[in-house]
C-alpha cells in the first residue's frame, strides 16, 4: 500500500505539558488500518524517515508508534531511531513467546516499549512482561475505574509509567488523574468546561481591549498609549517577536517598532495567540492550547491555498482568524457566542463559525476532519477537491513543522 495519511495525537503529562506524540498511519480506506491490522509498509517507513523526517513529526518530544509482530520479526524496527521513539505492542500479541523473547533482546539494546491499550491487568503478573515494558497505555473508555486503578497501582509498584488513552472530556481527564495516571491521550482539550458566569480575568480583558483597538483602526498614537499602560503584555509580546520563531534581522525594542514591523493584522493575531499562551502557561514553555491554535490556523490557511489558489491577503486573514476564533471558547469557559460578542469580527467569520455554510466554514469543517484523522471523510474531500493523500500529508507535516518551531521558541524564552 503506497498511499496513506499521517497524523499525530498529543500525550500530556500531569502538568498539562506535551510529553510525546503518537504517530498515526491510516490507509486510504477504513479497512486499511495500518496501525494494527497490517504491517506498516516499506513506503510508509521510507517516507517517515527519509521524506517527512521523524523530527518534523515529533519535534522536541518522544514519538509513539504501534508495531505488529511481523514488523518486528522482519527486523524493520532496526530502520527506526530508538533514541526518540516508544514502540507500542498490542496486548494480544504478547501471548507469542517468540515475540516476547525478541522484544527482550531489543529492550537490552536500548529500545523502549509500551503495551498498547492494556485491558487485562493479569498480564502484569508475568515478570518477563514487566521486565520489557517501560509504559502501559490503558484503554480508559473500555474499562471500569476500578480496573484502571488496579492497573495503575500495579504498574507503579514495578516502576512502569501509565498513559490513559481515549480521554475525550475534561471529566475523563480529572478522573484518570485522580486514579494516578502519569499521562493522558485524547481530545479532552477540545472539550471546554463551560461556565456561563465565569469571569474574564484582568489579563485577558486587557488583551481583548488591545485587540479591539487594533481591529477598530485606532491610530498609532492611541495604540502606543494603550500598550504603554499594559507593561506585562508589551514585554511578553516583545519576547515573542524577538524569539527565534520570527528570525528577525534586528531586535525589536520599542512599541512603535513592533506595531510598524508586524502590521495590524499580524499584531492582532499574535495578541490572540497570547490569550491562549496565558491560559495554558505552565512554566516550561510548553503550551498545548497554543500549539493547537497554530495547528488549526496553519491547516486553515493551507487548505485555502489548495482549494482557492488565487485567494488574496484578506481572504488568508479571514481563514486564519476563523481557525483561531473557533477555539477561543477553550480559554474563556463560556459558550462561543458569548465570547465573540466581546470581539469585533465580521459577519463572514461569525457565519463560518456557527453556520458553516460559506467557504471558511467549509474549510473549518475540513480542518477538523484532518485533525481527527477521519479517513472516510478525508477520502470524500480528496475526491471533491481533486486533492490527494500526498497533498493532505504535506499540509499536515508543514503544520507540524510550524508547531515544532513555535514550541522550541517558547522553550527558549522560558529556558
Amino acid at each position: 500500500m503506497d498511499a496513506f495519511y499521517i497524523a499525530r495525537q498529543s500525550v500530556i503529562d500531569r502538568k498539562n505539558r506535551i510529553f510525546a506524540y503518537e504517530i498515526l498511519f491510516r490507509g486510504k480506506t477504513p479497512q486499511e488500518e495500518m496501525d494494527k491490522g497490517t504491517l506498516m509498509s516499506a513506503t510508509a517507513i521510507n517516507n517517515l524517515i527519509n521524506v517527512i523526517g521523524i523530527e518534523n513529526v515529533i519535534g522536541l518530544h518522544y514519538g509513539i508508534i504501534k508495531l505488529t509482530p511481523l514488523f518486528i520479526e522482519r527486523k524493520l524496527i532496526d530502520a527506526l531511531p530508538k533514541e526518540r521513539l516508544i514502540f507500542s505492542i498490542f496486548e494480544e500479541h504478547l501471548e507469542d513467546r517468540s515475540l516476547v523473547e525478541t522484544l527482550k533482546s531489543y529492550k537490552n539494546e536500548g529500545y523502549c516499549f509500551a503495551i498498547n491499550d492494556l485491558k487485562n491487568e493479569r498480564l502484569l503478573q508475568k515478570q518477563e512482561i514487566i521486565d520489557i515494558f517501560k509504559y502501559i497505555k490503558i484503554d480508559y473508555a473500555e474499562l471500569e475505574p476500578e480496573t484502571v486503578e488496579t492497573i495503575i497501582e500495579t504498574a507503579k509498584t514495578h516502576g512502569i509509567k501509565t498513559i490513559c488513552t481515549k480521554i475525550e472530556k475534561r471529566k475523563d481527564h480529572a478522573e484518570a488523574e485522580a486514579l494516578g495516571s502519569d499521562y493522558f491521550q485524547g481530545y479532552f482539550f477540545k472539550e471546554p468546561e463551560v461556565m456561563k458566569e465565569y469571569p474574564i480575568r484582568a489579563e485577558k480583558g486587557s488583551i481583548l481591549f488591545l485587540w479591539n483597538l487594533i481591529r477598530n483602526d485606532a491610530s498609532i498614537d492611541e495604540l502606543m498609549k494603550a500598550f504603554e499602560r499594559e507593561h506585562t503584555i508589551t514585554i511578553q509580546l516583545l519576547r515573542f517577536i524577538n524569539s527565534p520563531f520570527f528570525s528577525l534581522r534586528q531586535t525589536v525594542t520599542s512599541i512603535r517598532q513592533f506595531i510598524t514591523l508586524l502590521g495590524r493584522n499580524q499584531l492582532s493575531q499574535w495578541l490572540l495567540v497570547m490569550l491562549f499562551a496565558e491560559e495554558s502557561q505552565c512554566g516550561n514553555g510548553n503550551h498545548p492550547l497554543v500549539l493547537m491554535v497554530i495547528n488549526r490556523t496553519e491547516l486553515m490557511t493551507g487548505l485555502l491555498k489548495l482549494i482557492k489558489p488565487d485567494a488574496d491577503k484578506s481572504e488568508y486573514e479571514t481563514a486564519y482568524l476563523t481557525g483561531m476564533l473557533s477555539l477561543i471558547h477553550l480559554i474563556f469557559h463560556r459558550p462561543p457566542r458569548d465570547i465573540l460578542h466581546h470581539l469585533h469580527i465580521s459577519g463572514e467569520i461569525e457565519e463560518a463559525l456557527f453556520e458553516g455554510d460559506n467557504l471558511y466554514g467549509e474549510i473549518l469543517g475540513i480542518t477538523r476532519i484532518i485533525e481527527n484523522n477521519d479517513i472516510e471523510k478525508l477520502d470524500e474531500i480528496v475526491l471533491k477537491y481533486n486533492l490527494s493523500s500526498e497533498k493532505i500529508n504535506t499540509l499536515a507535516i508543514e503544520a507540524m513543522k510550524k508547531i515544532n518551531a513555535f514550541d522550541e521558541a517558547l522553550r527558549s524564552l522560558n529556558g
